[in-house]
């Protein structure tokens, strides 16, 4: 720029230079030739000069105007593009702290030499239960178990830029509350007000942990499966009778080992009544050779206790085919038969409410384009569930269309809204309104952009009619309560000043029948504004 303003100004100076030693010489030479009289032609060369000063004067100031205007225009543009770098920059930042804060894994900017928190997400703030406020005096060890702490230090100094797409092994940290997870933790390097400093995620692995925990002692119960005595062994001597538990089916029928003797009776004691049977040549019949057969019952323990117990049995017959021994395991599966009959009941209360409930839902796929109508559309406005995805909002009143549409899409728009409710009328399927109320959620994915629309709608009409009812009830009674407050009190108060003045004339000896007809027509006056109040109340009760 310094450089084109030298180079614009050595322009006007060269041109003002040419043109001004042009004229000189020549204006002088013709003045010369006009005019002989050395009088005149001082004259004539003092105008010369006054107009040559003018006309440069003036081709000075448009040459210095337009110079400046295209200098104007570069600095304008200059300062154009540092206003939109800025703008972007800004934009950019600001889009990077929107990810930052709504990212759903717990997230913390830290100082590597000091480990100290410099900036934390809500995620990381929800999740372990810290304010941004006290993160600001915390460090990393903070949030870690003290006795995992050297860990921590061992893995911070062996972190470099090369590290930053390595997920580590799984690691401990502490929440607020005490509570211990397992997490994953990914870590880069970024740049904090022109500061380099380190990013780090974590990843909740403590299901995951659990789940394999989980895994493990199936496999390790799967493996003591294979040594029957460890699930509770029994075997039924069916030449001698004699029958042998191991310790575990002591266990299970909580019995003393050492004074429970396991008979067919004593053990047919233990049966629940549903679930006894009767030892006979015909109880081996259903055994098919080499097969385990499964069955479940229930047994009552000493304690009074009701258990399920799941039985595999296996029959070993001779060389005749004749059974000599019957050999099982036993597993205690009450707890799985309680979660079964939980699950059932659940089941069962849920398809009551599912018919019970006042409401319509609607489930619609924004992305699939597709929509699923409730029971409610049926039971409550009489349409079936093979509806478009159009018939909801083909179905609104016309007058309400226009604002509950408009209302929708502003807020489907909107990232930051994940909820919609309204009330409008609504059209049923025989063509009458309804007054409704419509409550829904969004599901938005990443980028903010509606994926799916969870709704509700109820009819409030019954409920508004009977509200109309109550205000136009109080109305009434308001009025009733006025005329008992205002109305009432003139003809009462004159029937009583009557009688007040007729019992005194009586006491004197005077009998005036003036003050009879008096008592009378305030008397009928009041009647007849009882017989108002009655009406009012009369046609109150039969709207």
């Amino acid at each position: 720029m310094r450089f084109l303003n030298r180079f614009s100004s050595f322009k006007i100076v060269l041109l003002y230079a040419i043109m001004g030693t042009t004229y000189i010489l020549t204006s002088d030479y013709f003045l010369k030739q006009l005019f002989s009289n050395s009088e005149l032609l001082s004259k004539h060369q003092t105008e010369k000069g006054l107009a040559f000063i003018f006309t440069t004067s003036v081709l000075l100031y448009f040459l210095i105007k337009r110079n400046n205007t295209v200098i104007s225009s570069y600095y304008l543009e200059i300062i154009g593009l540092k206003k939109l770098s800025n703008e972007q920059l800004i934009r950019s930042k600001e889009e990077y702290m929107f990810l930052f804060n709504h990212s759903p894994l717990p997230t913390w900017l830290f100082d590597m030499d000091t480990l100290e928190i410099l900036m934390v997400n809500e995620a990381a703030c929800a999740i372990y239960g810290y304010t941004e406020e006290e993160y600001t005096t915390m460090t990393l060890r903070d949030i870690r178990p003290s006795e995992d702490i050297p860990l921590l230090e061992q893995r911070i100094s062996e972190l470099t830029d090369h590290d930053r797409n390595v997920l580590p092994s799984v690691m401990r940290h502490r929440k607020k509350n005490g509570d211990i997870i397992y997490v994953k933790v990914k870590s880069s390097s970024v740049y904090l007000d022109s500061k380099k400093v380190k990013l780090a995620s974590a990843f909740d692995v403590t299901t995951e942990m659990e789940h394999q925990k989980q895994l493990l002692e199936i496999n390790a119960k799967l493996s003591a499966a294979s040594e029957i005595a460890n699930l509770g062994y029994w075997t039924f001597n069916l030449v001698s009778l004699e029958i042998q538990w191991s310790k575990e089916v002591y266990d299970i029928f909580e019995v003393d080992a050492q004074k429970f003797i396991p008979t067919l009776d004593s053990i047919t004691a233990h049966l629940h009544v549903d679930d006894q049977f009767e030892f006979d040549e015909n109880l081996f019949d259903g055994f098919e050779d080499h097969i385990v057969r499964e069955s479940e019952r229930r047994i009552i323990t000493c304690t009074g206790k009701t258990k399920w117990l799941l039985e595999r049995q296996y029959l070993t017959k001779d060389a005749n085919g004749v059974p000599i021994k019957l050999e099982g395991i036993v597993l205690d599966i009450t707890k799985r038969k309680v979660n079964e009959q939980e699950v059932w009941e659940s089941n069962e209360r849920f398809k009551i409410l599912a018919k019970a409930t006042m409401e319509a839902v609607m489930d619609w796929d924004v992305k699939n384009k597709t929509v699923i109508w409730g029971d409610g559309f049926k039971t409550l406005f009489g349409y079936d569930h093979h509806q478009n995805q159009n018939f909801w909002a083909q179905n609104i009143h016309p007058e309400d269309k226009r604002k509950v549409l408009g209302d929708l899409l502003k807020a489907i728009k909107d990232q930051t809204v994940d909820y919609f409710n309204a009330e409008f009328r609504f059209l049923k399927a025989d063509g009458k309104e309804v007054y409704v109320r419509h409550n829904g959620i969004f599901i938005r994915d990443e980028a903010g952009k509606v994926t799916r629309a969870i709704g509700a709608m109820i009819d409030l009409t019954e409920t508004l009619e009977r509200i109309e009812r109550i205000e136009l009830q109080d109305k009434i009674l308001k009025e009733i309560a006025y005329t008992q407050s205002h109305v009432i009190r003139a003809p009462l108060a004159n029937l009583l000043g009557f009688l007040k003045l007729y019992k005194d004339n009586k006491r004197d000896g005077l009998f005036d029948d003036e003050y009879i007809d008096y008592i009378t027509h305030s008397a009928e006056k009041l009647d007849s504004i009882i017989h108002e109040i009655v009406n009012k109340s009369t046609r109150n009760g039969k709207s």
